[in-house]
């Protein structure tokens, strides 16, 4: 789990570093701004935007499916190993356009849309947090449904 945490509080960081040196390098001078109206500032609006609609919830069913297989692994440490290896992939596609909406949100010149991209991805990077309870309950044997 602590490997997790690493990546998980990585992405965080990562975000807040991103910010604070394009801050600093608009700010300066050193970058001019995307007009949000350009052609250029429409199509980043897009990518950003489909970037976020696409790993969100891309991230979280394919770890759902991974750990559907992950979950009949009879070997505690190769499922445990497994688990992990396959989180890091879900915390990095979930947690991405937290990264990306915050640059396109300083790129253009701090476009408040550009940051509410960014706010749903970090709703999601939260819900990727790694705990041990987590990784027990998502790695417990199906209930069967009636």
């Amino acid at each position: 789990m602590k490997k997790l945490n690493y990546l998980y509080y990585g992405m965080a960081a990562l975000t807040v570093l991103a910010y604070t040196v394009l801050y600093l390098l608009i700010t300066k001078g050193y970058i001019a701004c995307i007009d949000p109206q350009s052609q250029v500032g429409v199509v980043l609006q897009y990518v950003v935007i489909f970037d976020a609609l696409l790993t969100i919830p891309l991230g979280l069913f394919w770890f759902k499916r991974q750990c559907d297989r992950i979950r009949l692994i009879e070997d505690e440490q190769l499922r445990t190993h497994e688990y992990i290896r396959k989180d890091y992939v879900r915390i990095a596609l979930v947690s991405n356009s937290m990264l990306v909406g915050i640059i396109a949100f300083c790129l253009m010149g701090f476009y408040r849309s550009m940051v509410w991209i960014a706010a749903i991805g970090a709703i999601g990077w939260y819900f990727t947090k790694p705990t041990e309870a987590k990784m027990q309950q998502e790695l417990a044997p199906k209930q069967d449904q009636y």
